[in-house]
Parts: C-alpha cells; sequence; structure tokens
C-alpha cells in the first residue's frame, strides 16, 4: 500500500482505509436485516437518540446536509426504523426518533461498535489504542494532541 509516488500512504488513506473495514464489517453482522443498509444508514441510526431531534440539529450531528438526511430519513422511515413526528413543542417542525425495531437495531450497532473496538484494541495493544484514541479526540475537537511536537 503506497500513494501514487511511491511514498507511504497519507494518513486520510490510513483513516479512510479502516473506516471502510469497520464499515464493511457492521454491514456484514446486520446483513440478516430485511433492508440492505449501508453504513451510513447505521451511522446515522446510531446517532439518532430516542428522544429524537429536529432534522436540523440531527444533519449537523451526522454532518450532512438537511436535505441529504432527509433522503436517508425517508430510507430509515420506509424501512421501519426511524419515524418522524411534530414536535409537541412547535407543531411546524418535526423530531426524527427511532422506532421500537430502530431502537433494536441500534443497541445491535452499539454492541457491534463496541465489538469492533475491542477486536482493534486487542489487535494493536491497549496503550497504542489508548493514544491512538487521545489523538482522534484531540483532532475531533480541533486541537493538537497533548504533548506532541509540532
Amino acid at each position: 500500500m503506497s500513494s501514487v509516488n511511491g511514498d507511504p500512504p497519507h494518513v486520510f488513506d490510513l483513516l479512510g482505509q479502516a473506516l471502510t473495514a469497520g464499515r464493511r464489517g457492521m454491514e456484514a453482522e446486520v446483513a440478516d436485516e430485511p433492508h440492505h443498509l449501508r453504513g451510513s444508514h447505521l451511522r446515522l441510526l446510531s446517532m439518532t437518540p430516542a428522544e429524537g431531534l429536529r432534522p436540523t440539529e440531527l444533519a449537523a450531528r451526522v454532518g450532512m446536509t438537511k436535505q441529504s438526511l432527509g433522503e436517508f430519513v425517508a430510507t430509515m422511515q420506509q424501512a421501519g426504523f426511524l419515524h418522524v413526528d411534530p414536535d409537541p413543542a412547535d407543531r411546524r417542525a418535526r423530531i426524527v426518533r427511532p422506532t421500537a425495531k430502530g431502537l433494536r437495531l441500534q443497541a445491535r450497532i452499539l454492541e457491534i461498535l463496541a465489538e469492533t473496538e475491542n477486536r482493534w484494541r486487542d489487535e494493536v495493544g491497549a496503550r497504542d489504542w489508548a493514544v491512538f484514541h487521545r489523538v482522534l479526540s484531540h483532532l475531533a475537537a480541533g486541537k493538537a494532541p497533548a504533548g506532541g511536537s509540532r
């Protein structure tokens, strides 16, 4: 595995490959579902709280546009995993929340994620995993890792 010019792969390539491996593993674990859900659908469901969220808030949480979210929600709604109801605080607004079926799949997704993390931690060792997790957490928060050199 190397870049176009023969250099080692860059970090974004490596992260992408790791995420693809994780996504494929998760998709394989839920392949018995009658609706063939992609990793992006599973991610949406895993990030939708039981109490629900307005589409704008959910889109921001998931990192997609409200329009794209609408397409995903429609697919998940037709499959019976999500439902959209009027917001009791503002009848003009909507709330997206998991159905009972969605909550069951959500629990399964979270189990698969935990199993994947445990397997990866076992593969690289607890110490390296802790460093990896700390670095990713800092980067996700927009901060440089503590103690890192620049």
